[in-house]
């Protein structure tokens, strides 16, 4: 996983500062439509929520926003991340993002 955590900022109208993530793989063996079932489950959720703490660590209070490849898509909208649309300056890719956490 790459993140990026000075940078960037939510794409939302607010604009709060974010955790943004640049890359996140999991190697193929933990690919269910390459393995099934995987060799390890949950690394990807795991690595999403790392991201998560990272951003309540720095204060950005839980947010972190990714622009989706289209075979990831569905990984996002099943760990709940917020769905706000293609972004042309990315593509045409999906930007997903994780709001505020309300304690």
């Amino acid at each position: 996983m790459w993140l990026e955590t000075q940078w960037h900022r939510s794409q939302l109208p607010q604009r709060d500062r974010l955790i943004y993530v640049e890359a996140l793989a999991v190697a193929p063996w933990n690919r269910r439509l390459l393995e099934n079932p995987p060799y390890l489950q949950g690394v990807g959720r795991t690595l999403l929520l790392w991201a998560r703490q990272r951003s309540l660590e720095l204060g950005y209070g839980g947010r972190v926003g990714l622009h989706a490849l289209p075979g990831s898509e569905g990984f996002y909208r099943r760990n709940q991340m917020a769905e706000y649309g293609p972004d042309s300056d990315k593509e045409g890719l999906i930007y997903f993002e994780y709001s505020l956490i309300r304690g």
